[in-house]
């Protein structure tokens, strides 16, 4: 097992000098002697190997002859291990300068080769440019690691965050999508690589992707945002997202595309929407939501002759009822009286309370207002005298207003009073304040059914 190296604090370089004789390496220490080198020295191959064990080392100056392990074999060694396998080596030696010599010099690994007695002028120079070469190739291992370190961490991003990643050519090809985005489409790397991104796009329709705002912007090099757009999946299902479009530096020659699922914003908008126009008790609408309704019956019958008749409706008495049997009591009453409405009513008529025992009921298409009598007594006939768990007494009233659709404008915040009591099947029928519908002629009157 390798050891952990350490390395002088001060950034000088560490030179190992291997001799087996003492004199040589007090020789080779003065001769290398300066400020910014840091000598180390052993008298054999395995005190060397030991040193470059234990420190990180930038040269090795080795001596050939030695007895037990010679330097042919620390060289060997060196080059078979991960950490040394590229640590120069200056081979010195006195024995005779032949061709094989140098040669299996070079086999084991050598990075150069001198022959005893060396000239210092000779052997510095070359230290000083093997040293500044190791320092280079270390900078470049040191920078090639911080390289995939970051695009390890970029990598790791990409692909454990939320929002789906395109990158999208000046053509509008499919070159990268992260892990994000294949699970929103349904579709794995290989199938959106190469695919148009225009594929996947229901909203905005774009025809061209040349005329398309994401080319527009990219050419810009502006950011292009659109917050309901809605793309398609793989299967054909549609995905409500948020798209934003960025250019990558211009020798890339593409855009990146961020797409946020907003399938549970959406969902949490339209509960939102559904609770600001409902009645929590009932499930009906609410005031809110019966303006609404009834505006938007108004806008698909303007070109219509047809009657549209607003009845309102309370229930005499059901103070008492909360009063002798509490709220929740009351309660029921209300969620049965509000069942009984709506299977009396057509799918398309408007249900809504309006507060309290208050009932509004909005019926379109009729031909004469007077039909809307009838459906009073419908609805009168359908609650009173009933019993709701306990004996409890309530009487319901009914007033309806009509008016002649053409020219119509609904003014949500007024609202009329008729002083006549007219009675329907006994029941009385009691006028109160409710919203009018006016032409700019007003045209109503209370509608009767007969005793």
């Amino acid at each position: 097992m390798e050891r952990v190296p350490t390395q002088p604090h001060d950034g000088s370089s560490v030179l190992l000098v291997v001799d087996d004789y003492p004199e040589n390496l007090v020789t080779m220490c003065a001769v290398l002697q300066r400020t910014d080198w840091h000598i180390v020295t052993a008298s054999s191959g395995i005190e060397a190997l030991t040193v470059l064990l234990e420190q990180e080392v930038d040269l090795v100056l080795l001596d050939v002859q030695m007895p037990g392990m010679d330097g042919f074999e620390v060289a060997r060694l060196m080059r078979g291990s991960q950490r040394t396998r590229l640590t120069p080596i200056i081979f010195l030696t006195a024995n005779e300068q032949t061709q094989d010599a140098v040669q299996k010099g070079y086999a084991n690994g050598a990075t150069d080769y001198l022959f005893k007695p060396f000239d210092p002028n000779v052997l510095k120079p070359k230290v000083q440019t093997l040293l500044e070469q190791q320092r280079n190739r270390r900078a470049l291992q040191q920078l090639s690691l911080e390289l995939e370190s970051a695009r390890a961490f970029n990598a790791s991003v990409l692909a454990n965050v939320a929002e789906g990643i395109l990158v999208v050519d000046e053509a509008g090809t499919i070159s990268f999508a992260n892990p994000a985005i294949c699970q929103l489409l349904s579709a794995s790397v290989d199938q959106l690589r190469g695919t148009q991104v225009l594929d996947y796009i229901i909203e905005p329709q774009v025809g061209d992707w040349l005329e398309s705002g994401f080319y527009k912007h990219y050419r810009k090099a502006d950011t292009y945002r659109v917050h309901d757009a809605v793309l398609r999946t793989a299967q054909g299902t549609q995905l409500p997202v948020a798209l934003s479009c960025a250019a990558l530096p211009a020798e890339q020659k593409a855009m990146v595309m961020t797409v946020l699922d907003m399938s549970v914003v959406r969902d949490l908008y339209q509960q939102l929407e559904k609770q600001a126009v409902t009645d929590a008790l009932t499930g009906l609408l609410n005031r809110r939501g019966l303006y609404q309704a009834v505006e938007g019956m108004l806008l698909r019958k303007e070109q219509t002759d047809k009657y549209l008749v607003v009845l309102f409706m309370d229930l005499d008495g059901f103070k008492q009822i909360n009063d002798a049997l509490g709220h929740d009591a009351g309660d029921q009453v209300l969620l049965w009286v509000a069942e009984q409405f709506k299977d009396s009513m057509r799918p398309y008529d408007v249900l809504a309370r309006i507060g309290g025992d208050e009932f509004t009921v909005v019926i379109d298409g009729l031909d004469y207002p007077e039909q809307a009598a009838k459906i009073a007594e419908k609805l009168i006939e359908r609650v009173s005298g009933r019993r709701q768990g306990r004996r409890c007494r309530y009487h319901l009233g009914c007033q309806c207003r009509y008016c002649d659709l053409s020219g119509l404008r609904l003014e949500s915040g007024r609202f009329a009073a008729c002083g006549r009591y007219r009675h329907v099947r006994g029941q009385a029928c009691r006028a109160s304040a409710i919203p009018v519908l006016r032409p700019e002629h007003e045209r109503t009157r209370p509608l009767t059914a007969d005793a």
